[in-house]
């Protein structure tokens, strides 16, 4: 069982990364439909609760990436890829795809990978379990 005072910093960081994935001129790339539905909840519940304002996380799936060109040329980019092998080749081709297609975009892969870190998960679709625990501990 976490404690308190670790239950808080957990809270403060996930805050953090969510209210970073929400900024203007930022794209999150997630892996699939799954992914950006559990970032939609996530900014749902943590907005419920005050954390944050309730402000939509721009995610595009790394199929729509692919398939698709994007008006996306100079934003930020946040890869946010699930931890497994698979989440993690499709990362690296994320990543070359974003150099070549959109050379004045800056990339940020740590951010997702934070994310489940914290979380101690390895799939995005698996966060709002974890920060709905932590929560819970923080009362």
């Amino acid at each position: 069982m976490v404690g308190l005072k670790k239950s808080k910093e957990i809270s403060a960081v996930v805050v953090e990364i969510i209210k970073k994935m929400q900024q203007d001129n930022t794209v999150v790339i997630v892996e699939g439909q799954h992914d950006i539905s559990t970032l939609s909840e996530v900014v749902e519940y943590l907005s419920s609760k005050g954390k944050i304002e309730k402000k939509e996380v721009y995610a595009v799936t790394f199929d729509r990436l692919l398939y698709n060109h994007l008006q996306i040329n100079g934003q930020k980019i946040i890869v946010a890829m699930d931890g497994d092998r698979r989440g993690e080749e499709k990362k690296e081709q994320a990543i070359a795809l974003i150099r070549e297609r959109y050379p004045q975009s800056t990339i940020d892969e740590s951010t997702g990978r934070r994310l489940l870190k914290i979380l101690g998960t390895n799939h995005i679709e698996g966060v709002l379990g974890p920060i709905k625990e932590f929560e819970k501990v923080k009362r």
